[in-house]
């Protein structure tokens, strides 16, 4: 190779790793097709394409500094814009949020105790604030400080005008009632309206304040046990602890069950549960007894609820507001004597005895207590206007008709001076009520005789003192109402006209009439029917009296049937007797010749006693052609006969 050609290699080698950056690249060849005559010397330079692309070296990246700079710049120029865009709206657009309420007042406030409370109203829009009313919604059991008697629930207060930037108060003078702890809840309402609109806009604010104290307390006092069956009391005291008058008050109580109400003392004012307390003056009192009786098991806790607080309505007693509520609880014990009574071997609760019944009273005692009781005493007490006083037998004891008392004690019946723990022992007595309507017209309306069995006795205490004890048990007996009732069969006498041979003639129809009767003594009898059915030989003439009775018949069953419905007491004694009329007709068959037929089988007579729940049933015997009711019968004319005719 030549020394020129090694020349131009080093001049190209010099240009192509030249690091002047102003240099431009020199233009590369361009490729041509295998077609192209290519020269084979090294000698002669090659000639650049005038199509070479000409590429120049990129700038550098720009530095982190000026970016942020750059950055912080435009975020701060948006924020203006963002800032003079809200500015200028809000200043000329009307909002609520440029409406202000304030209230100022205590968070805690006693109750029956005036409070007073500020509301401020502030406009802060560019526009006044026009036709504007303050609205308050009270919470329940407010009232007027100037008027305790009317319960508030609503407010209102027109405001014409409310100019920009000016400021409204409103001061409140209430006082609350409530229990201690509750929350008491203001609802604040401001309405309003805006030049040149018809839009009615409206802000809210709540306001919350807790009652501190009650305006009265509340204390129920009672046993801690009560032997079930045993007669106590409930004493209920009200005080106020206010310096105001608190008024219309209203007491109610909640009875558990088993509980029966016996007295309260004042008297209550609706279904012995609701007392009228009325107004109570600052530091005063009041205080209602209730006595009754609880029945139950032994160990079962019995609880009464109490509620005071002001009245729902005007002349309403019912609670409204409640101030104070109170639980008392009451654990039934086991009696130190229990008390067992049978009459005639039954104890349930209440007997039902017929009007005439001999009535046959068990007593059976046991000593529940772990020590012996002496010097016991057993007293029955009998009340009861339907008692027959000359029928009472107090077998071992002393009866005093005076009090209506019967006593036992040592002297009568010596196992009672020791009674040994868990000792029994037993006595009885026994009486006839009197007729519940007498010939000289007295009558015992819904008679009943209460029998109350007192036990007493000392026992020795845990501390060796002798205490006395008493123990109480009460047993009802109710006396069912007497009715009679009576079916007779006439011919002369009724209310219908009768035709036929009598006496009656071989296949010849005579017709008889047939008479109901119910008479009642004591008690209302409901559901009062009467039931007969009519032999296959004897026909329903479909004739009854009087017009207002129901009596029919069912020619199916041949059963007539009366429905009296309710057999009001005092019937056939102090008022006129129920009746029933109906006609039959009896043709007699060769067969019955010289007997005397049935023309009516028994006659029952059914009904439930309203008083005492029992049910009454009375059978009236079968009438015959034997008619021993009529005073215009003739006892020839009661059987059959052959015609004349077929003689």
């Amino acid at each position: 190779m030549s020394n020129n050609s090694e020349g131009r290699i080093e001049r190209l080698k010099k240009i192509l790793y030249r690091r002047d950056k102003n240099t431009l690249q020199k233009k590369r060849f361009e490729l041509h097709s295998h077609g192209e005559e290519q020269s084979d010397s090294w000698n002669e330079e090659p000639a650049l394409s005038e199509t070479a692309q000409v590429r120049t070296v990129p700038n550098p990246p720009m530095p982190f500094w000026k970016k942020f700079f750059l950055f912080s710049v435009l975020f701060f120029t948006l924020a203006l814009v963002i800032a003079a865009f809200v500015f200028l709206r809000d200043s000329n657009i009307v909002s609520t949020r440029n409406v202000d309420i304030l209230v100022s007042g205590p968070v805690a406030v006693p109750a029956g105790e005036e409070v007073q409370l500020q509301v401020i109203i502030e406009n802060n829009n560019s526009v006044s604030l026009e036709s504007a009313d303050l609205l308050i919604e009270y919470p329940e059991g407010t009232r007027g400080a100037d008027n305790l008697e009317r319960e508030l629930t609503r407010f209102r207060k027109a405001i014409p005008n409310i100019k920009p930037g000016e400021v409204v108060k409103e001061p409140i003078r209430v006082v609350l009632f409530g229990q201690e702890g509750d929350e008491k809840k203001f609802k604040i309402t401001l309405e309003y309206r805006v030049a040149d609109s018809n839009a009615i806009f409206a802000k809210e604010k709540e306001y919350i304040a807790h009652v501190s104290s009650s305006a009265t307390s509340l204390s129920v006092e009672t046993l801690a046990e009560v032997v079930s069956g045993q007669e106590f009391k409930v004493d209920i005291t009200i005080t106020s602890n206010t310096d105001t008058v608190t008024r219309d008050l209203l007491l109610s109580v909640e009875y558990p069950f088993g509980f029966s109400f016996i007295s309260a003392e004042p008297r209550p004012v609706s279904d012995n549960t609701v007392w009228t307390v009325g107004d109570l003056a600052p530091g005063g009192k009041r205080t209602i007894t209730i006595r009754g009786v609880m029945e139950g098991q032994d160990g079962e806790e019995k609880v009464f609820r109490v509620s005071l607080g002001g009245r729902s309505g005007i002349g309403e007693n019912r609670l409204g507001v409640v101030y104070n509520s109170s639980l008392a609880a009451v654990k039934i014990a086991r009696p130190f004597v229990s008390v067992l009574l049978f009459v005639n071997g039954d104890a349930t609760a209440e007997y039902v005895a017929g009007s005439r019944e001999l009535l046959d009273v068990s007593i059976v005692w046991t000593n529940n207590l772990p020590t012996k009781i002496v010097d016991a005493k057993l007293e029955a007490k009998l009340n009861g206007a339907v008692i027959d006083k000359s029928s009472v037998d107090p077998r071992n004891g002393f009866y005093n008709s005076a009090n209506d008392t019967i006593l036992w004690d040592k002297n009568s019946l010596p196992e009672l001076a020791e009674i040994e723990s868990g000792a029994q022992g037993r006595t009885s007595f026994r009486f006839t009520p009197q007729p519940l309507f007498t010939q000289n017209g007295t009558l015992f309306r819904n008679p009943e005789v209460s029998i109350v069995i007192t036990t007493s006795g000392k026992r020795l205490s845990e501390r060796g003192v002798q205490e006395s004890i008493e123990g109480r048990v009460e047993q009802k007996i109710k006396i069912s109402s007497e009715a009679v009732f009576s079916a007779n069969a006439v011919y002369f006498i009724g209310p219908f006209q009768n035709i036929g041979p009598l006496p009656p003639e071989v296949e010849k129809e005579t017709t008889y009439t047939i008479v109901w009767t119910a008479v009642n003594s004591s008690n209302h009898i409901s559901r009062g029917t009467v039931r007969t059915v009519l032999p296959p030989y004897v026909a329903w003439r479909g004739v009854k009296a009087p017009g207002g009775e129901d009596v029919t018949y069912n020619e199916a069953s041949r059963e007539i049937t009366w429905n009296l419905g309710r057999l009001e007491a005092g019937a056939g004694v102090t008022l006129p007797p129920r009746t029933a009329a109906f006609q039959i007709g009896f043709i007699p068959s060769i067969s019955q010749l010289n007997q005397s037929p049935t023309i009516s089988g028994e006659s029952v007579f059914s009904g439930v006693d309203e008083f005492t729940g029992a049910a009454i049933r009375l059978t009236g015997k079968a009438l015959t052609i034997s008619l021993n009711s009529d005073p215009n019968f003739v006892f020839t004319q009661g059987k059959v006969v052959e015609s004349p005719a077929a003689q």
